[in-house]
């Protein structure tokens, strides 16, 4: 048996070094390159190196000099505390032991002052500075007011909220699901405590019931919606409630041949295909596939959230992180922020790989001011299903998908990308800003909802 392994691992171990020979035969011809390069090179740094050791010898007549001084500095202390300048003349051996020690010393020297400077002169710039530096990537490191502010406010918008829901879901499926996802977003304890029989047995009564879908109403002279099947079903996932096999069937059989999803089944898949349908859809099947037995229907899920995240990045705007709505839709082919956080938010809870070039050309983009917290969009553009025409009623409200996709980005962006997105939300959150307006006794209960997800998401959450 022993002998059986030696042969299998020495089998193992002479594939690997044929493959790694094979690598450096394929990046052979590459350092052959870079030589021939380097050669190029060396006469221009020859003729550099004069210059260069005359500038060394200057820096460190220089630091001598500084260090004179410094000695000088020494001597005084030991007539106060001999046992501190005896620490201080170790250190000062220690450092005098090579040029590169003195000139390293230096320049960490300059580079403290420097930095103690630009703190003195500029405490707001070098705060964010040090908060993005020392504040883990999954907490936006805004100020204390701020995130105290916007705890504040989410409770209050948390409390009413749930006091909608007590009365009969919220009325209709998709207000109910968002008001859910906000509140579960908000404390996950919210979801244990929640009655989620209560919950399915109300999004089954008004499901369908021709279809294993829901409509804005369950009325049938509504159209089979896929936004508010997918925000009930992404509800669903977030109470751990699965899906029924028809359910996830629906969206998976309205999926067109492109990757995208129409707002309304049965909706001409190429001219009436929805970013905002389909950013809702990958939202729904992603929170769904986790509670999916079925390894191949897992997979069926998991390869349409990836068709969909596709169709998403293939129907930006190029170099602005923009999409319109319905991108194939010469009438309604105008950019909407709104419509362009949601996605772009979308993209990041799916786990999209490829998003680092969108993600700097989002922050590139974002408005100086934050939008209104009730600024939008409600075009109420009439889509064809079939002989019948529906209109699309959906309200887009800016500011709060603009702070949640600014707050995903926050978390994959580097050390300055994250610096320019606290900038941003430190402005659309700070105290008095416009959604600290809200009451959570607005008509729409939808904006108060995605407030909660924007307040958690972007400044209260710990």
């Amino acid at each position: 048996m022993h002998t059986a392994k030696a042969s299998v691992a020495a089998k193992k171990l002479r594939a690997t070094a044929r493959a790694m020979g094979s690598y450096a035969a394929r990046l052979r011809p590459y350092f052959g390159k870079l030589r021939a390069y380097v050669g190029k090179l060396r006469p221009y740094v020859d003729k550099l190196r004069p210059y260069a050791n005359g500038l060394r010898r200057h820096a460190v007549k220089a630091v001598d000099a500084a260090w004179s001084w410094l000695h000088r500095g020494i001597v005084q202390v030991d007539k106060v505390s001999p046992r501190a300048a005896k620490r201080l003349e170790g250190v000062e051996t220690w450092v005098c032991q090579s040029e590169g020690r003195k000139l390293g010393t230096a320049a960490f020297a300059v580079v403290l002052v420097l930095g103690v400077g630009f703190a003195a002169i500029f405490p707001e710039t070098a705060g964010r500075y040090g908060r993005v530096i020392f504040t883990s990537n999954r907490v936006v490191p805004l100020p204390d007011e701020t995130r105290r502010a916007a705890g504040e406010k989410a409770k209050q918008l948390a409390a009413a909220l749930d006091t909608r829901l007590d009365k009969k879901l919220a009325g209709e499926a998709w207000t109910s699901a968002q008001i859910l996802v906000a509140l579960g977003e908000n404390d996950p304890d919210y979801v244990g405590r929640a009655d989620v029989k209560l919950v399915e047995q109300y999004f089954r009564s008004v499901a369908g019931p021709e279809c294993a879908c829901w409509r804005r109403f369950p009325q049938g002279k509504y159209p089979d919606h896929i936004g508010v099947t997918s925000w009930a079903l992404w509800a669903f996932a977030q109470y751990g409630i699965p899906a029924h096999k028809s359910e996830l069937e629906f969206l998976l059989s309205t999926q067109g041949a492109d990757g995208g999803w129409p707002l309304f089944a049965g909706a001409q898949q190429g001219k009436f295909a929805s970013s905002y349908g389909t950013a809702a859809a990958i939202l729904a099947l992603h929170g769904q596939s986790a509670l999916e037995p079925d390894r191949e229907r897992k997979k069926r899920l998991a390869a349409s959230v990836e068709r969909g995240a596709d169709w998403l990045k293939s129907r930006v705007a190029p170099g602005r992180a923009r999409w319109a709505d319905y991108p194939a839709w010469s009438e309604a082919r105008e950019e909407s922020l709104a419509v362009s956080g949601f996605a772009l938010f979308a993209l990041h809870r799916v786990g999209a790989s490829w998003l680092g070039s969108l993600d700097r050309d989002w922050m590139r983009e974002l408005p100086a001011q934050a939008p209104a917290a009730l600024g939008g969009d409600a075009p109420a553009r009439k889509v064809q299903v079939g002989k019948r025409s529906y209109r699309d009623e959906t309200r887009y409200y800016e500011l709060p998908w603009t702070i949640l996709a600014t707050a995903e980005v926050y978390r994959s962006a580097w050390f300055f990308g994250k610096v320019r997105a606290v900038q941003w939300l430190e402005r659309a959150l700070a105290p008095g800003a416009s959604i600290y307006e809200l009451t959570g006794r607005e008509k729409d209960a939808a904006i108060v909802a995605e407030a909660l997800l924007a307040l958690r998401s972007g400044g209260a959450r710990e």
